[in-house]
C-alpha cells in the first residue's frame, strides 16, 4: 500500500513540474528496464536414503529431479547440482 501511495506522489509530482502533463498533452518515451530475482534453495538429502532430496526454494523456483544414470542434459541457462546419485536442476 505505501509503495501504491508513494508511486502516485512521485507521478503527481512529476506531473505538476512537466507544464505538458499538466496541459493534458501527452508526451511518450521508451526505456530499457531489467531487474533480477536472487534465489535461494536448500536441498536436504536423508542419510542413508535412496529417495530423491527434498529442494525447496525461497521463490518458489521451479526445480526437477533426476536420478543420475537417466539424467537429461541440463539447458544452458540451468543449474545444475548433485546430491547422493541424485542431479537437481535449477
Amino acid at each position: 500500500m505505501k509503495k501504491i501511495a508513494l508511486g502516485a506522489l512521485l507521478l503527481s509530482v512529476f506531473a505538476l513540474a512537466n507544464p505538458a502533463l499538466a496541459a493534458g498533452n501527452a508526451v511518450a518515451t521508451t526505456m530499457q528496464v531489467s531487474f533480477v530475482i536472487q534465489e535461494a534453495c536448500t536441498v536436504n538429502v536423508a542419510d542413508g536414503s535412496h529417495a530423491a532430496p527434498a529442494v525447496s526454494c525461497v521463490h518458489r523456483a521451479p526445480v526437477q529431479v533426476s536420478a543420475s544414470a537417466g539424467a537429461a542434459q541440463a539447458a544452458p541457462s540451468q543449474t545444475v547440482a548433485s546430491a547422493d546419485g541424485w542431479q537437481i536442476y535449477f
